[in-house]
């Protein structure tokens, strides 16, 4: 017949306080996780909206390179085909 033995209150309590403690990290992650795969979706709608916030300007404007800062548009030349 095997003996049982019993932790020691402190040894109990050490167990209890790291299980604890992986439990509140592994609930970290998944947090983590939502407000990435939120912040992703939140990416991808600004790119979409730039994108078509570029397409609307290349309708006005034509093609051409913005500057940021000035607000100036310079026109690119379309290569002329050479055949």
């Amino acid at each position: 017949m095997s003996q049982i033995i019993k932790l020691q209150e402190k040894e109990l309590q050490n167990i209890k306080d790291a299980q604890t403690k992986i439990t509140q990290l592994i609930y970290g992650l998944g947090q983590l996780e939502v407000q990435k795969t939120n912040i992703l979706a939140q990416l991808e709608e600004a790119q979409l909206e730039q994108n078509t916030l570029g397409k609307d300007l290349q309708e006005k404007y034509g093609e051409g390179n913005i500057n940021l800062e000035t607000g100036e548009i310079t026109p690119t030349e379309e290569l002329e085909s050479t055949e």
